[in-house]
């Protein structure tokens, strides 16, 4: 846990947890290869108070000869600006001054003063916003660059510690004022917790050690089957909703990219048995949508589905269209009826069209509403909507599949048919356009 050589940085709130761990890694430091340095963060939450505290572990470390690095925040500010309670928000705004600091001092480990009785009050505050196992996991006790020494040790024997040492140390007043969730529980829900059973912090921290085990397995499993069975945010929509739910909520985490929850992870599972192709559902953030027998996790809004820039063909030029990963090239040709024959009658990325039977001006477009077509080689006319349905064109996909069209309508459609007009004879003048993808 603790690094065998170079600079640890140690949290110090200046309470009696804190100015225990610094006294225990300072007497350890003496005796080993690595050095230590302090970090304070004055959340400016109790005005005198919080700058007593500051200048109190300045004072310590002063006289104790030890690097000292203070930050200081409007967490209310932050957490107003940000949504969050100020529980959430000091924390967000501690951690990224320690893990800053860290950076910049060449730290390789940051230790917090996180105790037995904290890693209960935590497991307890998650099981009532409705955690699994992992949040059920409680504190652990290392985490990237975060070591938490003290995980193992209770409240009491902090005190006990602090007392034989003889040891200063300042009070928060908020700790006694139940205006927080964790004083909450603290002092309410913790009590009874071990009136029931006196040893219910020891209890606790072991079952948090049998989530964690257990969460580090299941993970391992989702990760393995994103790996293997995931391709850019995609999934079977079959295959996932095959996996036990143990897994398969780990996978839509996964590939969401976060936390999730309970509600929304049924959702998607729901998507996956939904009999519509084209079904869809809102995450935070996200939109996650079915693509025929796939879902897809895409973190663009649906009011972002980008259409393609519409072009106007001229003879000699060659566009781009990289919303489409596609570039288009204009010729006027003397057609000959074996100019890239099989490209025009099987893949549809070549077209030509008799210049004299062009309506108005030639465009290049996305699809609009409406939009329809009478195929070479078929009776009727048919919707491009019904046309992307029977080709199995996926909905977000339509709006870049690009439309050759005049002002009487459709000619062509790239990758999917050509219409019935314009159809030149050998010897005529043509207009020809090749579509070809661009390579990035």
């Amino acid at each position: 846990m603790l690094p065998e050589s170079g600079l640890l940085l140690i949290c110090i709130s200046g309470g009696a947890d804190s100015m225990c761990l610094l006294e225990i890694l300072r007497e350890i430091s003496c005796d080993t290869s690595f050095s230590i340095a302090v970090a304070h963060f004055n959340h400016e939450l109790r005005g005198e108070e919080s700058d007593r505290d500051e200048a109190f572990v300045e004072r310590q470390c002063r006289e104790l000869e030890i690097p000292f690095y203070s930050g200081r925040g409007n967490v209310s500010a932050f957490a107003k600006e940000h949504s969050l309670s100020i529980e959430e928000a000091a924390r967000d705004m501690r951690y990224d001054f320690f893990y800053n600091t860290a950076e910049t001092i060449g730290a390789s480990k940051i230790a917090t003063a996180h105790n037995l009785d904290d890693n209960a009050e935590t497991m307890i505050i998650n099981l009532a916003r409705g955690a699994g196992s992992n949040g059920m996991s409680g504190i652990p006790p290392v985490r990237d660059m975060i070591v938490r020494p003290l995980l193992c040790v209770s409240r009491d024997d902090v005190m006990a510690f602090i007392a034989d040492r003889g040891l200063l140390y300042v009070d928060d007043s908020t700790n006694s004022l139940d205006i927080y969730t964790r004083n909450k529980v603290r002092h309410k829900i913790m009590p009874l917790m071990k009136n029931m059973n006196p040893r219910f912090n020891e209890v606790a921290s072991m079952a948090a050690e049998l989530f964690r085990a257990d969460e580090s397995f299941i993970s391992d499993i989702a990760d393995e089957f994103v790996q293997t069975h995931c391709d850019d945010q995609r999934v079977s929509a079959a295959e996932l909703a095959s996996l036990p739910f143990s897994v398969s909520s780990r996978v839509i985490r996964k590939l969401y990219g976060g936390n999730l929850s309970f509600k929304h992870v049924k959702d998607v599972l729901a998507l996956c048995v939904d009999s519509r192709p084209s079904a869809e559902l809102s995450l935070p953030g996200m939109v996650t949508y079915r693509e025929y027998e796939q879902i897809v996790f895409d973190a663009k809004s649906k009011k972002n589905i980008r259409e393609l820039k519409t072009v106007f063909p001229v003879d000699g030029n060659c566009y781009e269209m990289p919303e489409a990963g596609l570039k288009m090239s204009c010729r006027v040709v003397i057609f000959d009826k074996n100019i890239h024959k099989s490209e025009i009658n099987t893949t549809f990325t070549t077209f030509v069209f008799k210049s004299i039977d062009i309506c108005g001006k030639m465009t290049v477009r996305s699809r609009l509403e409406g939009d329809s077509i009478k195929l070479r080689e078929r009776h009727g006319t048919k919707s491009l909507k019904k046309l992307f349905i029977e080709n199995r064109i996926p909905v977000r996909k339509r709006s870049l599949i690009p439309v050759i069209s005049d002002d009487e309508g459709v000619l062509g459609i790239y990758k999917n048919g050509v219409g019935t007009r314009g159809v030149p004879e050998p010897g005529e003048l043509a207009i020809m356009l090749i579509f070809e993808e661009m390579s990035f």
